[in-house]
């Protein structure tokens, strides 16, 4: 069922989705810092008519929602209600039926709305994504190793470049690396660490793993030429800038040279 878009201000018709309560749907956790940006704005002029929420009356109908009396699960749409429900304000809602919560972060992949952290969360919370237990393992690997989401993407799946991150906006990311060669990187990254305090920043990971895929890559070598270089290595730019670097500190003093930017090409963009 979908029904044309219609206005109330009765807000115990409707609610939000707990992204770690354990349905079969989840949203977005609510980020207060948001809503208090929102606020000011929907206070002087109200434009949920036009960027309505959109709700669901199947979900909100079933025990698990229906408890309370709600008859609407909010499927997209939780800061904008949270706004007006303070603000006392009205809202314009649409009920769709056809739509679930699976759908909502291919839709926002196409803009800012949910960043690579979110649609982890959502996926890995999601008992109805196919993949939710790759999910599960990309967020426990990225938790251990305070790793960025976007570098353990490409520790785990071999880049982050546009499909890479449609492919996980839509619930379809599998892990494609060996664990052995991840848990080894990471070990590595932590060894650099010790030197090296932007070693977690992703570019310079992503020129670091693509060294240590190398088939010459020592990584003893490294941490010797890396102490003794630690104050030459300086934050860059881009991925390349940080792998020439590499390639200079880690041939330093050597007669075996490893040309370390001539490797198999990565797309990392």
């Amino acid at each position: 069922m979908v029904t044309r878009i219609k206005e109330t201000n009765n807000y115990k018709e409707f609610t939000l989705i707990d992204v770690n309560n354990g349905h079969n749907m989840s949203n977005r956790p609510i980020d207060m810092n948001k809503i208090a940006r929102m606020r000011p704005i929907i206070r002087a002029n109200n434009r949920t008519n036009t960027w309505e929420i959109i709700v669901n009356s199947k979900e909100a109908s079933e025990e698990r929602y229906g408890t309370d009396g709600t008859q609407y699960a909010i499927v997209d749409g939780q800061h904008r209600f949270v706004s007006c429900q303070l603000e006392e304000l009205p809202f314009w809602y649409k009920v769709d039926d056809t739509i679930n919560l699976q759908d909502i972060p291919k839709a926002h992949s196409m803009n800012t709305g949910w960043s690579l952290k979110m649609q982890l969360d959502h996926h890995a919370s999601n008992k109805n994504c196919k993949n939710q237990k790759e999910y599960k393992a990309f967020k426990g690997y990225m938790e251990k190793n305070g790793l960025p989401p976007a570098v353990t993407l490409v520790v785990l799946y071999g880049n982050r470049n546009r499909g890479a991150v449609r492919e996980f906006a839509n619930g379809n990311f599998i892990v494609k690396r060996d664990w052995s060669f991840a848990n080894d990187f990471a070990d590595a990254v932590h060894d650099i660490g010790k030197f090296i305090p932007f070693n977690k920043h992703s570019r310079f990971v992503e020129a670091l793993l693509i060294a240590f895929g190398h088939e010459e890559y020592d990584h003893n070598r490294m941490m010797t030429k890396v102490e003794f270089n630690a104050n030459r290595i300086r934050r860059c730019a881009d991925t390349k800038m940080h792998l020439e670097q590499l390639e200079e500190i880690y041939n330093w003093n050597s007669r075996n040279k490893v040309r370390l930017n001539l490797l198999r090409d990565m797309d990392l963009m």
